[in-house]
């Protein structure tokens, strides 16, 4: 008997495995639409027979250490993108929908408990050698191993092993699978084992590394200046997702310290395009000769991408900001519709969620699917946290905001806090100061009116200008009180959300949880977005998160803008569709007899 029930049991499994329908295909997609089919040549918004030529001169803000993208010291150049190819690569026209890069193709089964990527057997990197799967395996456990934001993003990955020399399996933590785990490690970027192997993927260099992408790094000034070089035998320039794109000869990446002074070196030929966050610059700055001889463009571009959150982050994990009564009264004592009328002309929309400008955001009042949703994972919130209209502080823009400095004043005073002499000071007598680092003067302006407006009611607010490298070691380490950034969303939320919100995140360098926020039901509601079984269950989680990370005031939101604003020296030409959720503008191309005139005139 024993031995019959045996072999029932391994015939039980045998037949599971075998009901178990293994897909096979070009693409993945996480809304189930694809707009490319397997034999699709190239995508809709380039131009295939887009000719190749050119420099394209990019500023770039701050300044460099490393041509190592991965390692948690130093600071890495941006744009190794462009030297590295990932196995999977994103198209602009549609969300969440990711084609081959690397991969030819891809398999995983209807449980997504694993994924199997089968590598192109033309793949090679800059020195001739085939990309194998011993690369990709390689760069999973070394990637992960020193960069503790991979180490958060790919949690779930519990192996990464070679099948033979071109296909590789990623298998997915169990029980913990979702149709966006195959995905995930099809973003994965890919470097050489036989480079790394002898090298330390932990410290900052400035070794030019080996990669395998469109271009290489041909020359530099450390600290100050890159110059990528199109590489004419690049593997992949003929393949579907690649054709009609990376048109420029040279890509040279110029560094400043300084945002005005970079506008300025714009508009003076030193590099080629300016995108404008400053409305006040934008419709006062950009003037002068070039811009009346039409040497320089200006354009507005729409477009309807998330914009997730913009503004002041604070730090939890500082006193006293851990009290949710001091973030909520400096949310009061921020002056936003001054801010935007004199500074910005009014252009800008404020952040309302921490997923603005989406469908992935909670609302004034979430729906009662969403509240029942935030009752699951936080069962101590009550009606009020569930069904109160929640607002960020507005006032009228007349640079008083008397009343919700009042208001400002009673939160302070529920935190402990009473006005001695003039100064806001705890029950120990501390004085209320506060602390934000900036790598430019550019946002001065806007910092310097909250500045005004906390000493009305007994707090300091110090602006401390920090070089690159001082900034980014603070954020790094939470060693910051305040600081002023964007946190973009996807239009798919998911393994990003741990770096960004989780409790793990909080304490560990290097994420994003700049707010190191710790919540259980976040927590929760993260798992819940990562195994989200469909696009609208992911949306209502998504909101649920929303509207929790809300109520506990962790950022004082600014605004943005719903256009691209573009200015560019007129030598470029680009392809007549412009994709939704993108400029592309590696799809662009140089108009060489234009950049031959610009030179000779305008450019000594």
């Amino acid at each position: 008997m024993t031995r019959f029930f045996v072999i029932l049991l391994v015939l039980f499994v045998v037949n599971a495995g075998f009901c178990q329908q293994i897909i096979k295909t070009h693409a993945i997609s996480l809304t189930d639409t694809i707009k490319y089919g397997a034999d699709f040549k190239h995508y809709e918004y380039v131009n295939p027979n887009a000719p190749k030529g050119g420099t394209f001169r990019r500023a770039l803000y701050g300044t460099y250490d490393s041509f190592n993208m991965f390692a948690v010291k130093g600071v890495s150049m941006s744009g190794l993108g462009y030297i590295y190819d990932s196995l999977l690569t994103s198209s602009s026209d549609e969300a969440g929908t990711y084609y081959g890069l690397l991969a030819e193709s891809i398999e995983y089964p209807d449980d997504y408990s694993w994924v199997i990527f089968n590598l192109r057997k033309n793949a090679y990197w800059h020195d001739g050698k085939p990309i194998t799967s011993d690369d990709v395996v390689f760069s999973f456990n070394e990637i992960t191993k020193v960069s503790p934001y991979y180490k958060n993003y790919y949690a779930l990955i519990t192996k990464a092993e070679s099948l033979d020399k071109y296909r590789v399996k990623f298998t997915f933590k169990k029980g913990e699978t979702s149709r966006e785990m195959p995905l995930i490690a099809g973003q994965l970027t890919i470097i050489p084992k036989h480079y790394w192997q002898v090298r330390n993927l932990s410290k900052a260099t400035l070794e030019v590394p080996l990669g395998s992408g469109p271009y290489k790094i041909a020359d530099y000034s450390a600290g100050k200046s890159v110059v990528l070089e199109r590489v004419d035998n690049y593997w992949g320039k003929d393949i579907p997702v690649n054709k009609g794109m990376d048109n420029f000869d040279k890509i040279i990446f110029e560094y400043f310290r300084d945002q005005t002074v970079a506008f300025e070196a714009f508009k003076a030929g030193q590099f080629d395009l300016i995108s404008e966050g400053s409305g006040k610059r934008w419709y006062r700055g950009y003037t002068g000769r070039y811009f009346d001889l039409g040497y320089i463009k200006k354009e507005e571009i729409p477009f309807n991408n998330g914009q997730g959150m913009r503004g002041i982050f604070m730090n939890t994990l500082k006193y006293p900001l851990n009290n949710i009564n001091v973030r909520k009264a400096l949310n009061y004592a921020y002056d936003y519709e001054w801010i935007n009328k004199n500074l910005y002309f009014g252009n800008y929309k404020r952040c309302d969620s921490f997923f603005s400008n989406s469908p992935l955001s909670s609302g004034v009042v979430p729906s009662k699917e969403v509240q029942d949703i935030i009752k699951q994972v936080k069962p101590d919130a009550d009606e009020t946290f569930l069904t109160s209209p929640f607002y960020f502080p507005k006032n009228q823009g007349d640079n008083t905001n008397r009343k919700n400095l009042i208001e400002a004043v009673k939160l302070l005073q529920q935190a402990g806090y009473k006005n001695v002499d003039g100064k806001m000071v705890d029950k120990n007598g501390r004085p209320l100061i506060l602390e934000i680092g900036l790598t430019s003067k550019s946002l001065e302006n806007e910092l310097v009116i909250f500045q005004k407006a906390l000493a009305r009611i007994g707090v300091e607010l110090k602006i401390l200008f920090l070089d690159n490298s001082q900034y980014i070691e603070k954020v790094r380490n939470k060693d910051f009180m305040l600081i002023y950034t964007g946190m973009r969303q996807s239009e798919s939320p998911g393994n990003e959300q741990r770096s960004m919100w989780s409790s793990s995140a909080a304490l560990e360098k290097g994420t994003r949880n700049y707010a190191a926020v710790r919540d259980k039901a976040v927590d929760k509601l993260i798992d819940l977005i990562i195994k989200a079984p469909n696009r609208k269950d992911l949306e209502l989680y998504t909101q649920a998160l929303d509207r929790i990370l809300l109520m506990g005031w962790y950022v004082i939101p600014s605004g943005f803008s719903d256009k691209y604003r573009l200015a560019y020296w007129d030598k470029f030409e680009k392809p007549k569709i412009t994709p939704h959720y993108s400029l592309s503008i590696s799809s662009w191309w140089i108009n060489t007899e234009k950049e031959r005139k610009i030179n000779e005139m305008v450019i000594k």
